[in-house]
């Protein structure tokens, strides 16, 4: 018998467990950024409940409106690895740094994006506020 016919084919209780599954991780990781938002002084921060129905973003506190994602892996990490390590070399080498970000842009596209750590956003964050 070929490989592709022994293969399982999903059942529509298996579709639904796993959309079932990926509401609730990605409910948790809504509640986890509240929370950590929350944490660094932002206690407004809630989340979006009606954002599925409404589409709209996961977790509202003005000026921002977060879309949060929780995953197994991210692919672009590894981008943030290589800055951080390069963070620390720039810094014994006598750099002014002190956090790493990376700019990203797909071919094709003129947007770009910027992706740091949570902590790094939230120091930075607060040196502006000052």
């Amino acid at each position: 018998m070929p490989k592709l016919l022994e293969r399982k084919i999903p059942r529509e209780d298996d579709k639904m467990s796993s959309g079932k599954t990926n509401r609730r991780r990605g409910a948790d990781g809504e509640r986890e950024w509240c929370a950590l938002l929350k944490q660094y002084g932002h206690p407004q921060a809630v989340r979006n409940l009606g954002q599925s129905r409404d589409g709209g973003g996961d977790v509202i506190l003005p000026p921002v409106l977060w879309e949060v994602k929780r995953r197994k892996s991210i692919s672009a990490l590894r981008f943030l690895d290589q800055v951080e390590k390069a963070v620390i070399n720039a810094y014994f080498a006598g750099e002014l740094v002190e956090y790493g970000a990376v700019a990203m842009r797909e071919d094709g596209k003129k947007q770009w994006y910027v992706m740091l750590r949570a902590e790094d956003f939230f120091a930075m964050h607060k040196g502006a506020k000052k």
